[in-house]
């Protein structure tokens, strides 16, 4: 039983109520279990019930979080809900075949610094250690508010605020991250290892040391990552003396593809891919890639790179071309078309 809050049934769903509610409701918790126990035990194909919460403690959240992972169901949380976190937690996947997670909207999350720089603030992944690891479809994560840095930038942030990781053999399909506002850190949002035909939607990002959102396949957790679509993404303010500075980083996964995304003020390339992107479509940049004076840069090109109807604003001076590509302007395997630059050259020859 989650500490200091309470289950109850109402009008079909299920409700995690808080301690001073808890008197009122105590008649009702014989069938509240019952129902709870039915719901865990229920068919897979049936609509699952929403869990809502107003979590007092980093610790209540966590029990409460992990439960509905278990038990799938996806966890709203109250919009009154402020919690500050000093420590990671991890959270593991479960093999759903159906959307569980996290409804944060209101919410607000922050991270209190313990001067390390390597931490990562939530983790969901299949990795087990402690027995099998299941296949897990649909994870769903939206709404969450982050104020990774307290501090303004003078101590250590989370090196990864969220991270969404799957093990091969254990693979995340259709994850859909969507509405996450993250602040300050080294890196905002961070996707690893075998995750596949998912949807990051429409997340602002920024001061991001390294890299509003890294996708990358697996180096620390093994896998093939694939088909990443990544929806109206807004990475702003981020510079070189901070770190790399990057919007989106795709390392070493090519098969990402970025529409409809705003990229402003960022010493590092707005999109860096180091083996080519598969598709980058009507997406803006104003004084992004200062540094190395390309707004969108790829170091190989593994299959196919499309650049197509972006627009770059080199206002600052220093984003000289929109599109610096590794194998150069003639590769066959380069699709560059209907894009527009003020102030520089579309194409680094």
């Amino acid at each position: 039983m989650i500490e200091r809050v309470f289950l109850a049934l109402q009008e079909g769903r299920i409700v995690i109520m808080t301690q001073e509610h808890h008197e009122e409701t105590l008649r009702r918790a014989s069938l509240q279990q019952q129902e709870l126990q039915q719901g865990s035990q229920g068919s897979q194909g049936q609509a699952q019930a929403t869990v809502t919460a107003l979590p007092h403690s980093v610790d209540e959240f966590v029990k409460a979080q992990q439960w509905c992972l278990d038990n799938g169901r996806m966890l709203t949380l109250a919009s009154a809900t402020t919690l500050e976190f000093t420590q990671p937690v991890e959270f593991i996947l479960r093999g759903t075949k159906f959307p569980t997670g996290l409804s944060a909207y209101g919410a607000l999350f922050k991270w209190k610094t313990d001067g390390n720089w390597e931490r990562t603030m939530l983790r969901y992944t299949t990795t087990n250690p402690d027995g099998q690891a299941y296949e897990n479809q649909y994870f769903t994560l939206r709404g969450l508010t982050v104020n990774a840095d307290q501090t303004g930038g003078a101590q250590a942030s989370p090196q990864k605020v969220l991270c969404v990781d799957a093990q091969s053999g254990a693979a995340i399909r259709g994850a859909d991250i969507a509405d996450v506002c993250i602040e300050g850190c080294v890196n905002g949002i961070w996707v690893e290892g075998e995750v596949f035909e998912s949807y990051i939607r429409h997340p602002r990002l920024s001061w991001c040391r390294n890299a509003g959102i890294v996708v990358r396949h697996g180096y620390d957790v093994p896998g093939v990552c694939s088909n990443i679509f990544i929806s109206q993404p807004d990475v702003t303010r981020c510079p070189a003396n901070m770190g790399a500075a990057i919007g989106i980083l795709a390392d070493r996964c090519s098969s990402v593809i970025i529409t409809d995304g705003n990229f402003i003020s960022l010493d590092g390339p707005g999109i860096y891919g180091t083996n080519g992107l598969k598709s980058v479509i009507n997406c803006e940049f104003e004084n992004a890639g200062n540094t190395n004076g390309a707004a969108i840069v790829t170091d190989h090109n593994d299959f196919v790179t499309s650049v197509l109807a972006c627009r770059g604003s080199n206002t600052g001076g220093a984003m000289k071309v929109l599109l610096r590509h590794g194998p150069g302007a003639d590769d066959p395997n380069l699709i560059f078309a209907h894009c527009w630059m003020y102030g520089g050259d579309l194409l680094d020859p």
